[in-house]
C-alpha cells in the first residue's frame, strides 16, 4: 500500500501541527524547538531532524515562510494558507475528541 503525505491528504500529522502553531509569530527553529519542551506533560517529543525536515516541507507547500533576519538563524513565521489549514486541524482535532468523548461517555 503506498505510503500518503498527510499534508496532501488534507492533514498535518502531531509535528506539523505543533510547528505551525509555534510560529504564529516569527522564531528561529531553535526557539520553536525550546517553546516545545516547555509543553505540559512532555506530550511533544520532535527531535532536530524532524524539526528542520519538517520546516522545510511546510516552506516548501506554502503553510510557513522564511522571514528576514540577521545572523545566521532562520527565522519562520506562518502564512495565510498555514493559518488557515492550522484552524482546520484544530477543527478536525476538536470533532475526534467529541466523537471519542461520546463514546465513552456512553460505557
Amino acid at each position: 500500500m503506498p505510503r500518503h503525505d498527510s499534508i496532501s491528504m488534507g492533514e498535518l500529522n502531531d509535528s506539523q501541527f505543533y510547528i505551525l502553531a509555534s510560529l504564529v509569530v516569527p522564531r528561529h527553529g531553535y526557539a520553536v524547538m525550546q517553546m516545545l519542551m516547555e509543553v505540559p506533560n512532555q506530550t511533544v517529543h520532535i527531535g532536530p531532524a524532524t524539526l528542520y525536515t519538517t520546516l522545510h516541507k511546510l516552506v516548501e507547500v506554502g503553510m510557513l515562510v522564511r522571514c528576514e533576519s540577521e545572523g545566521a538563524s532562520k527565522v519562520y513565521v506562518i502564512t495565510a494558507e498555514g493559518r488557515k489549514r492550522l484552524l482546520d486541524e484544530i477543527d478536525r482535532k476538536r470533532a475526534m475528541v467529541a466523537f471519542a468523548e461520546d463514546l465513552v461517555g456512553a460505557i
